[in-house]
């Protein structure tokens, strides 16, 4: 990795394959992509690996939460091509703020974006839960009416009670000759 500056903060350039942080690492910079393609994965390098997205738009930022919060990395960055970046430190962020409006003004526009497809994932995700339910809710009301008819079935063979017999009747009369049936 080479070393030039940009408003006080690192100017990378990576090559393919660089991981530029791992999940649940510590973290207090973000990054800007000038050149090329990132990609962000969950579980990055094992059987769990999910790729959540790529970043290849120039201006576009990336690692923002370990900034702004100071809570480790929630996923892996690897850069999927040679790329150039620009490593912001809380410490510089306000001067490259001054130093560069309009790509400040593009972080903002990518966090609300990325916000507004977390909001409909979440959405998507309570569909299928509630599409889930009420097919489990189906389900078991169909399981408790098969175990209805079973049990119908079944004192229908021991009871043996005639159709035209009302089953009070049958009960009571049985019940004379061979004593109490419950």
């Amino acid at each position: 990795m080479q070393m030039k500056t940009d408003a006080g903060n690192k100017v990378l350039e990576v090559s393919k394959d660089t991981v530029l942080y791992e999940q649940g690492s510590p973290c207090s910079s973000m990054f800007l992509l000038r050149e090329g393609t990132v990609g962000l994965y969950l579980n990055y390098h094992t059987p769990q690996q999910f790729q959540l997205f790529e970043i290849s738009r120039s201006g576009s930022s990336l690692g923002e939460m370990g900034l702004f919060d100071a809570e480790p990395r929630n996923a892996t960055a690897v850069a999927l091509s040679d790329c150039t970046l620009v490593e912001i430190s809380q410490e510089n962020f306000p001067s490259f703020i001054e130093a560069h409006p309009e790509e400040t003004k593009q972080m903002i526009l990518d966090l609300s974006q990325r916000f507004k497809m977390a909001i409909q994932e979440v959405k998507n995700e309570q569909l299928i839960i509630q599409e889930s339910l009420q097919a489990l809710k189906e389900a078991q009301n169909n399981k408790k009416d098969t175990l209805k008819d079973r049990i119908k079935k079944i004192s229908d063979f021991l009871l043996d009670i005639p159709e035209d017999v009302p089953p009070e009747l049958y009960l009571s009369f049985n019940s004379r000759f061979h004593g109490s049936m419950l």
